[in-house]
């Protein structure tokens, strides 16, 4: 008889189990990324006597994938992921995917403007970079979601002044080429 009860209750909690797990599916995101701003981090670092100070820019993004294929490995430089550069500008936009345009706030309009680094021919997107596969070759695709940190080294009078007020432009691109919605950081001025 307790080993009739015993089956049961067993039967009962499998049943249960089995149930409950029917019941949770997967994350229904798009195969298009989809990225928010989470916070931005500046932290001003020693220099050296006679050179320029130096601040540490840590971007945080949440990100959310439907099938997963996020981040590049360094193996990943055949089409169209390959490094095109014609006179070190860089032609081939799949080459990145992470994409971060500075801004400066323009005083006179109060409007955020990109910001062209000097003798760059006009070109965008000078601190495009690239991060790493998120899951492995062997992982089945599938739903995913987590934060990207992007750190950003920016020296003082090289580009910004003291007093400039600036935000970041960003967006990421998977491996099927799908570019996500851009978004924006919030802004800082920089410090003396």
């Amino acid at each position: 008889m307790a080993m009739s009860r015993t089956l049961h209750l067993g039967l009962l909690f499998a049943l249960l189990c089995a149930a409950i797990s029917s019941c949770i599916s997967p994350p229904d995101y798009s195969d298009t990324p989809r990225i928010k701003f989470k916070k931005l981090d500046v932290v001003r670092l020693p220099s050296a006597p006679g050179e320029q100070p130096f601040d540490s820019d840590t971007i945080t993004i949440s990100f959310e994938d439907g099938d997963g294929d996020l981040g590049l490995n360094p193996e990943d430089n055949m089409a169209p992921y390959n490094d095109a550069s014609v006179n070190g500008k860089q032609t081939n936009p799949n080459y990145f995917n992470y994409y971060i345009q500075a801004q400066l706030k323009n005083p006179s309009t109060n409007q955020f403007e990109d910001y062209i680094i000097p003798g760059s021919n006009g070109e965008v997107g000078q601190y495009n970079g690239r991060f790493p596969r998120l899951t492995t070759e062997s992982t089945k695709e599938g739903p995913l979601k987590g934060n990207l940190r992007y750190n950003l080294g920016l020296y003082l009078e090289s580009p910004f002044k003291a007093g400039d007020e600036i935000r970041f432009r960003i967006s990421i691109r998977d491996r099927a080429l799908n570019l996500s919605n851009e978004i924006f950081t919030d802004s800082y001025v920089v410090k003396p």
